[in-house]
Parts: C-alpha cells; structure tokens; sequence
C-alpha cells in the first residue's frame, strides 16, 4: 500500500524557515499549501493530489545546517530523514534542484542518472536541517506497463461487454 503522508518535525524556531524553504522548493512541482496554521503545521499537496507532505513543529528545536560544511558532513550530524519526490520528468528534477540551491538548500547529489537502476534521473539536496530531499523520474518500460494495465483491462473489458452484451462490432 502506498503512503498516504508524511510529516517532518521542524522545531518551533524553525518552522518558518522550512515552511518558506519547501514552498520554494516545490513550487516548481506545482505544490501549494493546503492547510495551515502558522507556528504549529502547514500541509502541502500536488496537483490533482491529496495533503501528502506536512510540516510540524514538533517539541524540539534541531540545529540548520552549516552551510560551510559539505554536504557528507552535514549528514553526519543533522541528517534525520529522506524523502523522494516522484515527478513527471527530467526537466521537473532539474528545476526542483535549482528552486532548492536558491532557497537555501545544500547540495547532496547534482541532477543526472543514478546507478540504482537504468533510467533513474534525480537530484539530492539537504533542506535547511539537514533532511535529505530527492526528486526523482524513474518511468522505465515494466513501470509504464504497469500503471497502463488497469487502461488496458479496461479497454479489453469494454470491447468484450460491447461485443457480447450489446451486439456491437458485430
């Protein structure tokens, strides 16, 4: 079963800046905000999507990254969660990493395509604590098969009703 949201804690005296820098940063995936209410929560969705990314500000104040240090350093003490974006193309994961540099964000892998797998185009950065953020495009020939069966059952189904329930293309 897919997920259905995920909340990352801020911290009271940063949820303004992670709220400003996510918005930033998925703008470019045509995220806004859903819900908020200012100093507790902001719940952001996609287009023709649910509420499926919050921000909360937890109990806890973490400490930013130190944009002096890179990137591998800032991991090794603030790193707390990974979160992939899935986007529809390349172009979106090229402009996701760019609104993401501007808004604040470190740098933790430049677009192009990864070993994991053939055709896995992301782009890594670490948000303002230390969080690593992905936006990833993987739509290989099995994926698209995939997300086309439930069409295509459709498809055959309808043409077998049409046939044999109606007389149609007789």
């Amino acid at each position: 079963m897919p997920i259905n949201h995920l909340s990352l804690p801020t911290g009271p005296c940063n949820f303004a800046l992670m709220r400003d820098f996510y918005l930033a940063t998925l703008q470019p995936l045509g995220f806004k905000i859903y819900k908020q209410v200012d100093g507790h929560f902001v719940g952001l969705q996609a287009p023709h999507a649910g509420p499926d990314f919050w921000l909360h500000c937890g109990g806890q104040d973490f400490e930013p990254v130190d944009p002096k240090l890179s990137a591998d350093e800032n991991l090794k003490t603030r790193g707390r969660s990974h979160v992939a974006f899935d986007v529809g193309s390349r172009k979106e994961v090229d402009e996701f990493y760019a609104a993401a540099l501007k808004a604040g964000g470190v740098c933790n892998g430049a677009p192009g395509e990864r070993s994991y797998a053939k055709g896995y185009y992301a782009a890594f950065v670490l948000d303002p604590l230390g969080n690593n953020i992905e936006a990833v495009h993987f739509n290989p020939l099995w994926l698209r098969a995939i997300k086309a069966a439930p069409s295509v059952v459709m498809l055959v189904l309808g043409i077998a009703v049409g046939h044999f329930g109606f007389g149609y293309f007789a």
